[in-house]
């Protein structure tokens, strides 16, 4: 017993440490990071186009939109995450903080928003049972992943739309077990705030409906009525906050509920290569008007290479600072490490949520493992959809499904605590775990140079 607690407070320790440095190690990155760099439709804050003029035209006093949002890049958006930055800049020059840097500090905001995500995920991995090593390697994988390195340095909407995102698949576990009022109205204000600032957190809706129908079939016609209430509240909270926007600008200025723009440059490939092309000279994305060899257009190469690095050749950026040589092999050579050991890990983790999903050993409620599989198989159905559909360099972008990872995380975290799990098999996931941890902060730290 002594040795088990002992055990006990040593990976909480190590739990503590791997969010204290993966915070100091975000933190580092917005610090070397400008507004302007390795951004998503945020162009500059000065440019009149973008998200960061989108933050401006609520600065300047505006309350909601007063033109067609089509006719300025990046303003079709829902204004949730404008208008808060918008504050955060007016707070700032009231305490004296010129404007320019106010504007840089808006990364601030996106940094606590992706802290608090990783602490939602902490309670996600806690709900499902996870303990001691299986909780740490959980924790360990969410915390140091770049997507969310890369997402707490970014100006646009996504970090809040990702944080919103998982408060709900955490609030969805809590209410399948205690459909209690409070439950309910947290989690339809989740939803409804994570698509008011990007629609595409609706993706989890189907999820939420599910729980909904079983809560009926559980309850019977003799809570009937009970139910059907939770569920009118529900969407009297949730609808208004996700879609006032949308009907807005359609209502107003005509603009489709479903419009997204044209974004990045177009691929030219068929469906057929866009899936088994598999050339991968690089570990970054490769692009012919970078001097790469060819153009990348593998839909899950490019998922894969997005999650670790964006959609910026790393290698070249340390060549472009002065550091060629010495400094771009090594950021090549760690972006391998970095590449095939998160690449390794990914498809582990997806093995062990598969796990997961089909045997009650790891979550015995059957209601619980289908919330979590309709979340995932949808959220992965719309995001290839939308691939296809919108044959952009910009639509492989793993952003628009970073909240799956703490669910693909967990997946590994409860097969390594099984008991029926073999000792090579936890060796391996600690083993490509550990490798994929130390490449990252690696490619991070190097990357300040840049």
């Amino acid at each position: 017993m002594e040795k088990d607690a002992k055990k006990e407070k040593r990976i909480k320790l190590l739990i503590i440490l791997t969010g204290i440095a993966s915070a100091l190690l975000r933190l580092y990155y917005i610090y070397y990071t400008p507004t302007w760099r390795r951004q998503h439709d945020v162009i500059a804050f000065g440019a009149d186009e973008g998200q960061a003029a989108f933050i401006e035209y609520f600065h300047q006093g505006h309350l909601l939109l007063d033109f067609d949002p089509r006719e300025k890049w990046g303003f079709f958006q829902p204004p949730l995450h404008h208008m808060l930055s918008a504050a955060w800049i007016h707070a700032q020059e009231l305490l004296g903080i010129a404007y320019d840097n106010a504007c840089e500090h808006v990364q601030v905001l996106t940094l606590i928003y992706s802290l608090i995500t990783l602490f939602f995920a902490y309670l996600i991995f806690k709900y499902v049972g996870l303990r001691g090593e299986a909780l740490l390697i959980s924790f360990a994988i969410s915390a140091v992943h770049p997507a969310f390195i890369l997402m707490s340095g970014s100006v646009n909407n996504d970090m809040l739309a990702i944080l919103f995102t998982v408060i709900t698949v955490y609030l969805g576990l809590r209410w399948n077990d205690d459909p209690s009022w409070m439950n309910t109205v947290f989690m339809a204000l989740a939803l409804g705030l994570g698509m008011m600032t990007k629609i595409s957190s609706g993706f989890i809706a189907p999820a939420i409906a599910l729980l909904f129908v079983v809560r009926f079939i559980r309850g019977g016609m003799e809570n009937f009525a009970k139910n059907m209430t939770k569920i009118v509240v529900f969407c009297f909270i949730s609808a208004p906050l996700a879609l006032w926007s949308p009907i807005r600008n359609y209502i107003k200025f005509g603009v489709p509920l479903s419009y997204t723009p044209e974004v990045g440059e177009v691929i030219d490939a068929s469906i057929f290569s866009r899936i088994f092309d598999i050339r991968c000279s690089i570990p970054y994305i490769s692009r012919i008007s970078n001097g790469d060899a060819y153009d990348e257009y593998n839909m899950f190469l490019g998922m894969m290479k997005t999650s670790f690095f964006g959609d910026e050749n790393f290698a070249h950026a340390i060549s472009e600072a002065g550091h060629s040589g010495a400094g771009a092999l090594y950021m090549t050579l760690f972006g391998w490490a970095l590449f095939l050991s998160g690449t390794l890990l990914a498809v582990l983790c997806l093995y062990c949520f598969v796990r997961m999903i089909a045997s009650k050993k790891f979550i015995p409620a059957l209601s619980t493992r289908a919330y979590l599989a309709v979340l995932y198989a949808f959220s992965l159905l719309m995001y290839v959809s939308f691939m296809i559909k919108a044959p952009y360099s910009s639509s492989m972008d793993f952003r628009y499904v970073l909240y799956l990872l703490p669910v693909q995380a967990m997946g590994a975290g409860l097969y390594a605590g099984d008991e029926n799990c073999r000792v090579s098999e936890r060796r391996i996931i600690f083993a490509l775990t550990g490798v994929f941890i130390l490449s990252t902060c690696a490619v991070y730290l190097m990357l300040g140079r840049a």
